[in-house]
C-alpha cells in the first residue's frame, strides 16, 4: 500500500477572505498527487490543518480536499481546536476528548493519535491518551501498525522547535511504543521541515510542510536577542509518499510543483531501465 502524508498546511493564514498563499501551495501538492500514475490509497495530514482555528478555515480547506479521489484522513496539531473542527468535519468523534482513531481498512494499520494541548505549542499525551493506545495496540499484538501524530516526540536538533526526551509526554509514549512490537513506523510532522530518526526502537519520520519551510540553522537561538537569522524560507511545499511492502515502510521526501522534465521514458531510453534492472 501507498500512504501520502502532508502536514502542516496553516490554511486562513492571511485572515478570512483574503488570498490565501498556503491554500495555493496545498492545490500545488493535490495536483503534484492527482498526476501519479500509481495513485496512493489513502492520505494523511498530520495536523496543522489551519491556522486560526475558525470554522470557515476548516471549511476551505474541506472545499480544497474535494479535488482528491482517495480517501482522507486527518490528525490535530497545536495550532487546530477540536470544537471547530468537529463542527466542519462532522464524520469524526472524539474518543474522551480527543481526536483519537484507528484506520482498520488496509494491509498496515494505521492509529492517528492527539497530541495537541490547546493554547500551546509543544505535544502533550496524557495518560488518557496513553491508555487508549495501549488498549487499542493491544486488540490487535500481531499486526503491524503504523502511528501518526503531529509532534515528533524526539530532539530535531533545532532547539526552539523541538520535544525533549525528558518531558513527561514524551517518556510516556515511549513506554507505551517500547512495549509494543507490532509499532513498524511513527508518522509526524509540526518542524516544517522533513527529518528521520528512531524513536523507542522504531523508526520515525517528519514530513515537510505544505507551507513555508523552516530554515535549517543548528545554531542556539537566544529568546532575548532577535539576531536576524532566517526562521522560515519559500521552499516549494513538500509531502511525503510512504510504502508500505508487507515488511517495511519506505519513506520518500518530494516536493510540488515538480522542476522541469529533463528525460521521459521512451523507446531510446528503453536500454536506461533494462540496464538498472539487469535485463537483457
Amino acid at each position: 500500500m501507498i500512504i501520502a502524508q502532508l502536514s502542516d498546511l496553516h490554511i486562513g493564514f492571511s485572515g478570512r477572505g483574503q488570498p490565501c498563499l498556503n491554500l495555493k501551495r496545498l492545490n500545488q501538492v493535490l495536483a503534484s498527487i492527482n498526476q501519479l500514475r500509481r495513485q496512493p490509497d489513502l492520505m494523511i495530514i498530520s495536523g496543522d490543518l489551519i491556522d486560526p482555528g475558525t470554522q470557515w478555515a476548516y471549511r476551505d480547506l474541506q472545499r480544497a480536499l474535494t479535488n482528491l479521489n482517495i480517501p482522507v484522513f486527518l490528525a490535530l496539531g497545536n495550532h487546530d481546536r477540536r470544537a471547530a473542527f468537529i463542527k466542519v468535519f462532522g464524520d469524526y468523534r472524539l474518543k474522551d476528548g480527543y481526536l483519537q482513531y484507528t484506520i482498520e481498512d488496509w494491509p498496515l494499520r494505521i492509529i492517528v493519535l492527539d497530541t495537541l494541548d490547546e493554547g500551546q505549542h509543544g505535544g502533550s499525551f496524557c495518560k488518557t491518551r496513553a491508555d487508549w493506545l495501549e488498549s487499542t495496540l493491544n486488540e490487535q499484538p500481531r499486526r503491524p501498525t503504523l502511528l501518526v501524530l503531529h509532534h515528533p516526540p524526539t530532539p530535531s536538533g533545532i532547539d526552539w522547535l523541538t520535544a525533549r526526551r525528558e518531558d513527561g509526554w514524551v517518556r510516556r509514549l515511549t513506554d507505551v511504543v517500547r512495549a509494543a512490537p507490532n509499532v513498524k513506523h511513527i508518522m509526524a510532522g509540526h518542524i516544517h521541515r522533513s527529518f528521520f530518526t528512531q524513536f523507542a526502537g522504531v523508526g520515525l519520520s517528519v514530513c515537510p510542510a505544505v507551507a513555508p519551510q523552516l530554515y535549517l540553522e543548528f545554531d542556539r537561538i537566544d529568546p532575548d536577542k532577535a539576531d536576524g537569522r532566517p526562521l522560515l524560507v519559500e521552499d516549494g511545499p513538500g509531502y511525503c509518499l510512504h510504502k508500505w511492502d508487507g515488511e517495511e515502510l519506505i519513506s520518500h521526501v518530494n516536493t510540488a510543483p515538480h522542476g522541469k522534465v529533463l528525460l521521459k521514458y521512451t523507446p531510446e531510453y528503453q536500454k536506461l531501465i533494462k540496464h538498472t534492472q539487469n535485463v537483457h
